[in-house]
């Protein structure tokens, strides 16, 4: 059974969505989208496709990881979660502005899914 399970909360989800990326593991890692996406992302510059391709370009060249930091409660909803990871370097030190935004919706099928990411 894969990874991303019915019941899921928004940020276990995101987490999710973080960690499969720097496992590697795209099918996977497609789940973590709403249906939306999924259905798109084998479009060229669909979302995921782009988002695919600049993490693994991240973590393959520059070595970066990500942790969960926060939910922006102040730009949440029941529906919406602005969540917040910190991007780490090879080192395990904040890189940039050291937190990347990530938008967790509930999706058609009542699940919380990823709407737009950040690297």
């Amino acid at each position: 059974m894969g990874k991303v399970k019915p019941g899921m909360s928004a940020v276990e989800i995101a987490t999710l969505h973080y960690e499969l990326i720097m496992e590697n593991n795209y099918d996977e890692w497609l789940k973590t989208f709403r249906k939306f996406h999924q259905e798109r992302a084998d479009r060229y510059g669909s979302s995921p496709q782009l988002y695919w391709k600049t993490g693994r370009k991240y973590i393959d060249k520059l070595e970066y990881s990500y942790k969960f930091k926060l939910v922006e409660e102040k730009y949440s909803t029941d529906d919406h979660k602005k969540i917040f990871f910190h991007r780490l370097n090879k080192e395990g030190k904040k890189q940039g502005s050291g937190q990347v935004p990530i938008h967790i919706v509930i999706d058609e099928d009542g699940e919380w899914r990823v709407d737009v990411a950040s690297w």
